[in-house]
């Protein structure tokens, strides 16, 4: 999820993304380094770690062991029950932090128990999903700005050119947009050498057993979850 704040100014008052939209608003600010005044990063990283690929992968095969996959034409024929099935499945481990569920969390949101949950929740959310739309996304975001991963060299170099106040709001139980990643983040981006001494780097993890959930806090259960994004993002907006 990405959204966008303009103002009458050529720059961009401020890029809010959301897990995937997360790595859109540091791309967006590593590009246009002079068109971007703020960037909110939510559960989200400014490249696809490796313990996130991996998570990855196990949703992309999940896919694909489904028949109704063709190699041929690298498309689904039909729509693949039984592999969205295993994708939610899946996803419903990483989704929410574990102790979500060694603490029956899930109680709170009106589950009376961790299949319930799966069951309820995880498998509705995707059973009727388009496949192909899914593997796209899978890929996408498997390939997100991965020259960062792969030379940390390259990885200081791109954050520190960012010249827009940043706000990292990592969930501190999020199991694949992880918050000793983003901690790693906020150390280069706050010894940045930028024109301007106001340049603010503001870490404010989200404390939550729902992990990657948190960040998108739209479910009645997770009203301090939104609390704390709302203060922070007002937080950021007063910053010049």
């Amino acid at each position: 999820e990405l959204k966008f704040l303009s103002d009458d100014s050529s720059k961009l008052k401020l890029i809010y993304g959301y897990s995937m939209g997360g790595l859109q608003a540091y791309e967006w600010s590593m590009r246009y380094p002079n068109d971007v005044k703020r960037i909110a990063v939510v559960c989200g990283a400014s490249h696809c770690s490796e313990i996130n690929e991996v998570f990855l992968l196990s949703l992309e095969a999940a896919l694909l062991a489904d028949s109704n996959w063709c190699d041929d034409f690298q498309k689904f024929m039909g729509h693949p029950v039984k592999g969205l099935r295993a994708f939610a499945t899946i996803y419903a481990g990483w989704g929410v932090g574990m102790s979500y569920y060694t603490t029956k969390a899930y109680q709170n949101a009106g589950y009376k128990s961790a299949n319930d949950f799966v069951q309820r929740s995880y498998l509705p959310a995707f059973e009727n999903a388009d496949a192909n739309d899914l593997l796209a996304q899978i890929r996408t975001w498997k390939n997100a700005n991965i020259s960062l991963r792969e030379s940390e060299k390259n990885f200081q170099r791109a954050l520190q050119g960012i010249k827009a106040n940043v706000l990292l709001m990592p969930c501190d139980t999020d199991r694949y947009f992880t918050i000793e990643a983003s901690q790693h983040e906020a150390e280069v981006l706050t010894r940045r050498n930028t024109d301007d001494a106001r340049v603010v780097t503001m870490f404010r993890p989200i404390q939550s057993t729902s992990g990657h959930r948190a960040g998108d806090p739209h479910r009645p259960e997770l009203t301090a979850e939104l609390d704390h994004i709302q203060t922070n993002v007002h937080e950021l907006l007063l910053l010049e």
